[in-house]
């Protein structure tokens, strides 16, 4: 492979422990939201904010105003500590039982220094990935909805001399989100099916499909609303492997509330434990979460920070 030595080292930093197998463009699956982390990254069955534009977009006619969002965290720092990853999210009610969204998710890489076979350096290099995503949910009767994702990608892997590991891709998803379910007023039900579309290639005839997942996910509200559980389990079609997620929500008062969950992935050797909170004055809102993970585990002891608003 031409960019051989170059993408591997890449590969490890973007892609190290994030359910390892033959799917590419791995990026497209890192969990945002501060609120989803601190329940275990748990929300198919629960997704009733503007980061349904990513977990489930059928859940955006659970929306009754319009929401913005921007997350930042500093991603891997056990492994790196120049990697970040941003996202930003909108999203409205839409005409009649409708509503329409999108985000934008950026990772940089950093700087990294790229080696040919013998050691020599090469030089340095800089990369990054995106992904601009527009979403719309329309409710099918009183209880139900569906939605759906369009999503453009775009990965820069390495920029030396003229050398240009590059590509772009498209991607779509499809959302179901239901209340009432199984004729219970307090649990609600979700299934998505996420980045299906053609692999990508970065010019060297190899081609790596999506990271393409179907998830389904259930919500539990109890103690008169006060508590809110969730469950999401996710087939990840291309590597043949099974995640699990636990989340649970409490609210202390009604805008403080404290978060906790788990992630399991056997297939990758991951599991850790996530611990979260949320505030909200007004319109405003604040979370975090703090994942608990392994000594030697990368993901171990990232925060991730979220800023909302309604209007």
């Amino acid at each position: 492979m031409k960019y051989k030595n170059l993408i591997t080292t890449v590969i490890l930093l973007s892609q190290l422990v994030m359910a390892q197998g033959q799917a590419g463009s791995l990026f497209l699956s890192i969990n945002p939201g501060a609120r989803a982390n601190g329940m275990g990254e748990a929300q198919i069955g629960v997704a009733n904010d503007a980061y349904a534009t990513y977990y489930n977009p059928a859940g955006l006619s659970n929306l009754s105003n319009t929401q913005a969002s921007f997350m930042h965290t500093s991603y891997l720092p056990n492994l790196v500590d120049d990697m970040a990853y941003d996202f930003i999210t909108f999203a409205t009610p839409f005409k009649e039982d409708g509503a329409i969204g999108g985000h934008f998710t950026y990772l940089n890489l950093g700087d990294q220094i790229s080696t040919d076979e013998n050691g020599a350096e090469l030089g340095s290099f800089s990369s990054y990935m995106y992904a601009l995503n527009v979403s719309y949910a329309k409710k099918i009767d009183e209880d139900s909805s569906w939605g759906v994702n369009g999503k453009y990608f775009y990965q820069e892997l390495a920029v030396i001399s003229n050398l240009d590991a590059a590509s772009g891709s498209v991607a779509f998803d499809v959302g179901y989100f239901k209340h009432n379910a199984m004729n219970n007023p307090n649990l609600t039900m979700g299934a998505v099916l996420t980045n299906v579309g053609p692999g990508v290639s970065f010019g060297d005839g190899e081609e790596d499909p999506l990271p393409t997942k179907l998830g389904f996910g259930l919500g539990y509200l109890t103690l008169e609303d006060k508590i809110n559980l969730a469950f999401d389990l996710n087939y990840e079609i291309n590597d043949q492997s099974m995640v699990t997620n636990l989340g649970v929500e409490y609210f202390l008062v009604e805008d403080f509330a404290l978060r906790a969950g788990i992630m399991n992935d056997p297939s990758g050797d991951l599991s850790y434990t996530t611990v979260g909170l949320g505030a909200r004055l007004d319109a405003f809102g604040f979370d975090v979460s703090y994942v608990m993970g392994g000594e030697l585990d990368p993901h171990s002891n990232m925060v991730r920070f979220s800023l909302s608003g309604s209007f």
